[in-house]
C-alpha cells in the first residue's frame, strides 16, 4: 500500500513538474508568438479588441519591410534591406575579430605570467563594465575626425573594443581548464607551442570559442546606443532602422512586428550553426571540475 501511494506520488510530481515547464515554456515564447501574429496582421486586426487568434494572413508588412510589391512605394514603407546586410556584415565580422583576438589574449594570459596580469585583466574586464553613455561624445568625435563617422568599419570597431574584453575572460577560463601537460608533451617531441595551440590546444575549446562568439554575436546584433549616435544613413544597422520607422499615419506596428521577426531570424540561424559546439562549451567547465 505503502509503495502505490509513494508511486502515486511520483507520478503527480512529474505531471506537475511537467506542467511547470510547458507554463515557464510558454511564458518565455508568448511574446515571441505574438510578435509573429501581429506581422501577420492588417492594421485593423492588429487593434482589434478582443485580440484576434483567427484572421487572414497579411503579408503587406513583410513586403513593405523587404521593400517588395505595392507597399514598397507607399510613404510608410520602412525598408530593412540594407539595414539588415549592415547588421550581418557588422556582426559577423566584428564577432570573428573579437573572438581571434581574446583567443590568443586568453590563452597568453592562461599560459604565462608577466608583470601587470592581473591589472591587465582587470582592465580587459572593465571595459564592460562603463555605460556606452559614458564614452559616446568621444567615440562620436573621434570617428568624426577620423571619418569613421557612419560607416560599416567604424561600427565594426566599435563591436570589437565592446567585445574583445569579454571574449578573452571566457576563453582564459576554457584555456585553464586544458592541462599544461598537453603542449609540455608536444613541445617534448620537437613540436612548435605554435603546432600544439593550434593543433592539439584549439580543438579542445571548441565549446569556449563558440559560446563567446555566441555572446559577442548577440551583443553586437542588439547594439543600439552607439549604432545610433554613429550613424546617419549609410551604415544605419536594423534596430536603429526599427526604431525610426513612422509613416504618414503615425507608428506602423505591422511592420515594425515583421520588422522584428526579420531581427530575430538571424540570431537563430547563428546560434543553430554553433548548437554543438556550444552545448560542448556549455558543460565543458562542470566536466571539466569532476
Amino acid at each position: 500500500m505503502s509503495t502505490s501511494k509513494t508511486s502515486a506520488i511520483d507520478l503527480a510530481g512529474r505531471w506537475l513538474l511537467l506542467l511547470l515547464l510547458i507554463a515557464y515554456t510558454f511564458y518565455n515564447l508568448g511574446p515571441i508568438f505574438w510578435l509573429i501574429l501581429s506581422s501577420l496582421k492588417s492594421r485593423v486586426d492588429l487593434f482589434s479588441m478582443p485580440p484576434k487568434l483567427l484572421f487572414t494572413p497579411d503579408f503587406s508588412g513583410y513586403q513593405s519591410v523587404f521593400g517588395v510589391g505595392a507597399a514598397a512605394g507607399s510613404a510608410s514603407a520602412v525598408g530593412v534591406f540594407d539595414s539588415l546586410v549592415n547588421s550581418v556584415l557588422v556582426s559577423t565580422v566584428g564577432t570573428f575579430l573579437a573572438v581571434f583576438l581574446g583567443t590568443l589574449a586568453g590563452y597568453v594570459c592562461s599560459r604565462f605570467n608577466f608583470r601587470g596580469k592581473g591589472d591587465f585583466m582587470f582592465f580587459v574586464l572593465s571595459t564592460r563594465m562603463l555605460p556606452p553613455v559614458a564614452v559616446l561624445v568621444f567615440y562620436h568625435l573621434m570617428f568624426a575626425r577620423l571619418g569613421l563617422a557612419d560607416t560599416r568599419t567604424g561600427l565594426i570597431l566599435v563591436a570589437i573594443f565592446a567585445n574583445v574584453g569579454l571574449a578573452t575572460w571566457i576563453m582564459k577560463g576554457f584555456f585553464d581548464g586544458v592541462p599544461r601537460e598537453v603542449e609540455q608533451i608536444a613541445i617534448v617531441n620537437g613540436y612548435s607551442r605554435m603546432y600544439a595551440f593550434t593543433r592539439l590546444v584549439l580543438p579542445m575549446v571548441k565549446g569556449g570559442i563558440a559560446a563567446s562568439a555566441g555572446f559577442c554575436f548577440i551583443f553586437a546584433w542588439n547594439e543600439f546606443a552607439f549604432a545610433s549616435i554613429l550613424t546617419t544613413t549609410q551604415a544605419k544597422t536594423l534596430p536603429v532602422k526599427i526604431s525610426s520607422a513612422a509613416g504618414a499615419t503615425g507608428i506602423e506596428w505591422t511592420q515594425i512586428c515583421a520588422a522584428g521577426v526579420v531581427l530575430i531570424i538571424p540570431v537563430l540561424i547563428f546560434f543553430y550553426l554553433i548548437r554543438k559546439h556550444l552545448l560542448m562549451g556549455m558543460t565543458f567547465g562542470v566536466l571539466g571540475r569532476r
